[in-house]
């Protein structure tokens, strides 16, 4: 409690610096305000990342951010079906291997672990980048996979300009999003408003609840309707920068958004549309403040946030003329309070150091009901600490080197000291080749559900221990009006006490740890943009070769992959513009997935088929005086694919979305 106490007023002090007298800041540069039209996925002299680039964003504003990720990253994003819950894997690992921050705040559960990235808009992201493998460890410990920063930053050349959207599209689907900016040198307000619903009530034919034909013997698929599947979603963001004394510039961004979704029934249910009506809810509160100083040769900055869930799901039972019979009760209350201190000093152009320190209390009220039976759950907190050190220096002009190391405490107890060595060189001084390889450690404890849930929780849990290997080089070159970027990663992890979820013979399922299991794979990236008479054009593609094997000598699933994490995943965005028109093309593909630890395919049920998607854009420009008017038709799933990425849940085939907006 008295760390708690102390956090509070972590918090308190740092909100009452918001109204001192707002100054110029003094190493700010004014140049005329620049539109940048990409970004290019790279590999630079510290880390391993890839940027969505602003043109890409820019085209998925009506999207989640599971769909983004899934057309422009190697990312898997798993959808357990249109509007429901969507998670990632990133180089063959598992969704709580995935960190998720929005500007420095961690988005991930304390519950689960994990982030559902179907119920973050694109529309309150700015800058989007995902750190792989060890380079993850500059923001924190954990991600065994890689990490995901959501950014929003000041525009201060701003001073009144705005932007609506209206969206309609197939399943009665409606995207509606209004922003505000108003400011001047020294303070900006950002406000932003979203609104999104859809019946999501598309058929589809149930391969997996057949009927036999009594004459011919074959098997009859009934063409079914997703129902009870409707989800509707709103949300608030409101952002103010100030520069605040000769040096300081302070920042305040609150998030508040409620989703409501109901799930559809498996495939293989055969009750009634009154039965298991399975319906989830949550409501969030995320808000970030920041406070950041400029020296000559240093910088600091203090962060202080909260993230607060609560989250209640319910199954219920509609019976003809009596009350509703309720099934499943479940309600959990999340608290995430998060302080960052960061101090960078640069001693020269060749060596600099970076200290930082994190302090956060992690709490989850889970309670939960089944039937008539009691209530059963857990109350659980948390303190996780973190100190980190980081030198790198510029060798020469050929060599530069990074250190980190990483100090990880849960409730003041020592967990792992994490250390990361990067080594990166540039053959030619006059050229763009970077060839980068690093070493690190990593670790990631057991989330409070791991440990505590009823039934099935297991407190004797060990912490995941991974070592890290990655080998990279990066070029860009160009020629005439053609720029072309290329990028490849090769990678392998061996993780050691690995957490998984399986059944018991109790009948619920209980969390274990996996001795051992191996992730190694390539990840390659390639873009090239350019202009072709009077058209512009741009190409981007992404693919993902990885192996997650299980190596535990004694596991009857040994040398076998993990179950839903595809061997091959690749994706390609063509875009084609001229005049006031675009035209542009994504296609996406995932190899097939096993749905067991033993890989087998006897049954329909064993594994998912491969997964190709195609999608067609189509959008013109109507320029008027200062502002602009847009127009979008969208084609979704152009070539009507069956497609599932989770069992038992369905996918919708073809579909279309109609989307205006006004740039002011």
């Amino acid at each position: 409690m008295r760390i708690f106490f102390f956090l509070s007023l972590f918090w308190l002090g740092l909100h009452s610096f918001v109204p001192l007298q707002a100054q110029s800041l003094t190493d700010t540069l004014k140049i005329e305000t620049v539109q940048i039209i990409g970004k290019k996925n790279s590999l630079n002299f510290n880390e391993t990342r890839t940027e969505i680039d602003s043109s890409a964003l820019a085209r998925s504003t009506t999207v989640r951010l599971s769909e983004l990720l899934s057309q422009n990253t190697p990312v898997f994003i798993k959808e357990y079906g249109r509007g429901a819950m969507a998670t990632a894997s990133f180089r063959g690992t598992a969704p709580s291997h995935t960190k998720v921050s929005w500007n420095g705040l961690e988005l991930n559960s304390p519950m689960l672990g994990m982030v559902d990235f179907s119920l973050i808009p694109v529309y309150f992201t700015e800058e989007v980048k995902l750190l792989h493998g060890s380079s993850s460890l500059t923001e924190s410990a954990g991600a065994l996979g890689g990490t995901i920063q959501l950014d929003n930053k000041a525009n201060w050349n701003n001073t009144v300009s705005g932007k609506i959207l209206t969206g309609y599209g197939s399943y009665n689907t409606l995207d509606e999003y209004i922003q505000f900016n108003i400011g001047n040198k020294k303070i900006q307000s950002k406000s932003a408003v979203f609104f999104n619903a859809s019946d999501n009530d598309f058929q589809f034919v149930n391969k997996l609840n057949a009927a036999l034909d009594p004459v011919t013997g074959d098997y009859i698929y009934p063409t079914v309707r997703n129902d009870h599947a409707g989800y509707r979603n709103y949300g608030f963001l409101q952002e103010l920068y100030l520069q605040a004394g000769i040096n300081n510039t302070l920042s305040l961004k609150t998030w508040i958004q409620h989703n409501d979704r109901s799930i559809p029934q498996l495939l293989t249910n055969e009750s009634n549309d009154a039965a298991n009506i399975n319906r989830q809810t949550e409501n969030a509160l995320r808000s970030v403040a920041e406070w950041k100083h400029f020296g000559i040769k240093s910088r600091f900055s203090i962060l202080s946030a909260i993230n607060l869930q609560n989250s209640s799901y319910t199954v219920e039972n509609m019976v003809s003329g009596a009350p509703v019979q309720i099934v499943t009760d479940a309600n959990a209350k999340m608290l995430s309070f998060v302080n960052k201190f960061s101090y960078h000093y640069q001693f020269n152009e060749s060596i600099s150091l970076v200290t930082g320190l994190d302090a956060s209390l992690q709490s989850v009220n889970s309670e939960n009901q089944v039937r008539a039976a009691p209530v059963t759950g857990y109350h659980k907190e948390r303190v996780e600490n973190s100190l980190h050190a980081i030198v790198e220096t510029r060798l020469n002009e050929r060599w530069s080197a990074f250190f980190l190391l990483r100090e990880e405490l849960i409730n003041l107890s020592h967990v792992a000291l994490l250390p990361v060595l990067r080594i990166s060189l540039r053959p030619n001084p006059q050229k763009t080749l970077v060839i980068s390889g690093s070493a690190s450690g990593n670790t990631h404890p057991p989330t409070l559900n791991d440990l505590y849930y009823i039934p099935g929780g297991n407190p004797s849990l060990k912490s995941e221990k991974g070592t890290l290997f990655d080998l990279g080089a990066v070029d860009d070159f160009a020629f005439g009006l053609n720029r072309i970027h290329t990028g490849i990663s090769l990678f392998t992890s061996l993780v050691r006490d690995w957490i998984i979820w399986l059944p018991t013979f109790q009948g619920y399922w209980e969390p274990g740890n996996i001795e051992k299991v191996k992730s190694s794979g390539i990840e390659t990236n390639v873009g090239w943009n350019g202009k072709l008479r009077s058209a512009g054009f741009d190409i981007k593609g992404n693919y993902a070769w990885t192996r997650t094997i299980n190596f535990s000598e004694n596991s009857p699933a040994y040398g076998k992959q993990l179950p839903y994490i595809p061997e091959h995943s690749a994706n390609v965005n063509a875009n084609l513009s001229w005049s006031h028109y675009r035209i542009g093309w994504i296609w996406n593909y995932y190899s097939k997935r096993y749905t067991t630890t033993t890989k087998s395919e006897e049954t329909l049920s064993d594994y998912i088929y491969p997964y190709f998607m195609n999608n067609l854009h189509l959008s013109m420009v109507v320029p008027l005086k200062e502002n602009k008017l847009t127009a979008e038709f969208k084609v979704l799933n152009i070539f009507n694919e069956e497609y599932r990425t989770v069992l038992q849940r369905p996918m919708p085939g073809r579909n279309y979305q109609f989307v205006l907006r006004y740039d002011f």
